[in-house]
Formats: structure tokens, C-alpha cells, sequence
């Protein structure tokens, strides 16, 4: 199916993050986009809420049979969920159908990044570390590198706003890594970073916690640094509870007495703050000033569904208005966020979600 006519389809598309995506993307390619999910009543009250010709699809992904039926006429597919995310991109993949994946999970990258030399072969473009975290935290680290090429070190931070409809997809995967994830520090001479107090822009000083998001992974691999993710809430309260409950054994103890969709569902309810995310990174070495960067937005779960709209744009266009210095075209292949596009060109499309960058002179260090 060719990238001019096959259908768009966003796995997900009536959570909190697909219905942004998917609404982005009906806008650009009218008729083309297509909802998919388990519930099939969610996903046709999207599809209509939508417009511009979307329609839906219900489909388990888990599935073999319905994996291969969703992707037979497609074109692209979004995975807006984690689930069976190796699975999809392998049939993906086999068909020569484009992928763009929002997953934050360090464990999928081996199995998704191994589909690489299979993608190049059957010209199918699979995006990974796409997002606000991993996503915005990948090009803030490349933009720091870029200006500081001799740093050994990147620490990301993302502040989440308690205040922002989450969809429960996401909250019942920070609660799932908080409860299972040992969050270590990736790269040579890895060993186990701590909490630390961070200057966050518009908000002042915050301690922050290290937490397994799949962005400090890849920063590790590619560039050869020690690289580390934390995050806090904007709420100071919900923050030292996700993490105590962390390291007194909270969540594990609510997974195994089968309590984690009341417990899902309770930091879902919790509107206690605002909308607003903070995204920070700093690059150092042993010696001399580090290099940090920042972008402010509203709507962590919006922003991050529009990221994966514009990526899915540029795969389905080519890669046309790509920035200087990346391929006019893109290439098949396993991909991460910063080898399609640059940190100003896509805070520019996300301004209408009030994402700036923050001038390094306005960053505390």
C-alpha cells in the first residue's frame, strides 16, 4: 500500500493521546484516517467526534488475525498503547507499512530497533522516542550535545501537571514502572543515580527522581554518555507519594492484592495542579559550565499525540520541509525522533499547545 493512498491508522485512537493524534491527522489527510481499538463504541464516538471522514475499526492487537486484517490496507500505523507493540511493528514491517511508536518503555527498544535491517529491506520507516518524554527530553539532549560535543554527561527532567486529563493508559504505566522498574543509570560507568534538586523554568526548585524512561537508553547508546531521566508531579504531595510508595513497596504490594485499577484510578482523579509540563536537559563534562536547555507546554498527553501526528506527517510526505543537515527522504528503517526533524521546527508546530523554548539565560543551573 502506498504512502498516497493507504489508510492511517492510530492503535489507541480514542485515548487521550491517539484522539489527539488522530485528529491532527484527519485535518492533513481527510478520508484516510482510521480509529482502532478494543471497544468498539469508543472507538466510533471518536471517529465521529473527529470528522473529516475518519472512521474506526475494533481490533485486538494481541491478535494475529486482527493485526493482519487492520494493516492490510494501510499505509502508516501509530501505536498510541503499549500493547503487543513488538508484534504490530513486526507485521508492520512484513507488509512494508509504516510505523510510528509513542512507547516509553526501555524494555521494547532491543525487540523494535532488531526490526531495523527487515524494514530496510521491505522499505517500511519505523519511529521510535516519539513524544514529550521520550521525544522533546531526545532533542533537548541533542541540542545540548551539539553545543557541548566534549560532555560525558546528560541529565533529563520532565515535570508532569497533575491538573492534565491523562488517559489511564499512562497513569497505569507510570504505576506499573514504579512498581517493577529498577531505574539505573544507563552508559559507561553506569551506576545508580539518585534524586537531586533541579532549577525547573516558571517553577523554582524541585527535587526529581530517577525514573525509567526509554529517552536516557538511547541518549546512552548513540552518544556514548552517562545518561539519566527523572521526573516529579507539579503537585510536591502526589510526587513524594509515587515515589515513598515506590521504595516502601507500595505498588507491588497493591499489584499483587489485585488493587491497581483502584489505585490507577484514583491518580487519575487526583486534579490537584495544573496542565503544565516542563521538559529540561543539561549536558556537562568533568570539568567546565554545563549546557541545559528547556521547552514549556500545556497538555503532556496532547502534546505528545501531535508529536506523533507531525512524525507520522513526515513519513507520509517523504520527510518534505525536513531542517537543514537531514535527508530530504527519509530511509527505511529503524529511526529515533531527532533523525526527522529538529527541536525548533517541532516546537514550532506544537505552539498552539503553548510549547516554547525557554532562552538559556532564563534556566537557572
Amino acid at each position: 500500500m502506498t504512502s498516497q493512498a493507504g489508510k492511517v491508522v492510530v492503535v489507541g485512537g480514542y485515548g487521550a493521546v491517539g484522539h489527539a493524534t488522530a485528529s491532527m491527522l484527519a485535518g492533513w489527510f481527510p478520508g484516510r484516517v482510521v480509529v482502532a481499538g478494543r471497544d468498539p463504541a469508543r472507538a466510533a464516538r471518536a471517529a465521529e467526534a473527529i470528522g473529516g471522514g475518519t472512521t474506526w475499526r475494533q481490533v485486538d492487537v494481541t491478535s494475529a488475525a486482527d493485526r493482519a486484517r487492520l494493516l492490510a490496507d494501510a499505509a502508516l500505523v501509530v501505536m498510541a498503547v503499549e500493547r503487543a507493540n513488538v508484534a504490530v511493528a513486526q507485521e508492520a514491517v512484513r507488509r512494508g507499512v509504516h510505523c510510528v511508536d509513542v512507547t516509553a518503555s526501555p524494555q521494547l527498544l532491543r525487540p523494535l530497533t532488531d526490526l531495523d535491517r527487515h524494514a530496510v529491506r521491505t522499505g517500511s520507516t519505523v519511529v521510535l522516542s516519539v513524544g514529550v518524554a521520550p521525544g522533546l527530553t531526545n532533542l533537548l539532549a541533542d541540542e545540548c550535545l551539539r553545543e557541548l560535543p566534549a560532555a560525558d554527561t546528560v541529565e533529563l527532567t520532565l515535570m508532569l501537571g497533575t491538573g492534565d486529563p491523562h488517559g489511564r493508559d499512562s497513569v497505569r504505566w507510570i504505576v506499573e514502572q514504579a512498581a517493577t522498574a529498577s531505574a539505573g543509570r544507563t552508559g559507561a560507568g553506569a551506576d545508580r543515580p539518585r534524586r537531586a534538586r533541579v532549577e525547573l523554568p516558571g517553577v523554582g526548585r524541585r527535587t526529581v527522581f530517577p525514573f525509567p524512561f526509554s529517552d536516557q537508553h538511547v541518549l546512552a547508546a548513540r552518544h556514548g554518555v552517562r545518561a539519566t531521566t527523572r521526573m516529579c508531579l507539579d503537585s510536591r504531595v502526589l510526587t513524594w507519594t509515587l515515589f515513598v510508595g515506590r521504595s516502601s513497596g507500595l505498588f507491588r504490594l497493591a499489584r499483587r492484592l489485585r488493587l491497581n485499577d483502584l489505585l490507577v484510578s484514583a491518580l487519575v482523579g487526583a486534579r490537584v495542579g495544573a496542565d503544565r509540563f516542563v521538559v529540561r536537559a543539561s549536558a556537562s563534562a568533568s570539568r567546565g559550565p554545563a549546557v541545559t536547555r528547556a521547552v514549556v507546554g500545556r497538555g503532556t498527553s496532547q502534546v505528545t499525540g501531535a508529536v506523533a501526528a507531525v512524525v507520522a506527517r513526515q513519513v507520509l510526505t517523504g520527510g518534505t520541509g525536513v531542517p537543514a543537515g537531514l535527508p530530504a527522504r527519509l530511509p527505511a528503517g529503524v529511526l529515533h525522533i531527532d533523525q526527522l526533524t529538529g527541536l525548533p521546527e517541532l516546537v514550532a508546530e506544537l505552539r498552539r499547545y503553548g510549547v516554547t523554548m525557554e532562552l538559556p539565560s532564563a534556566i537557572r543551573r
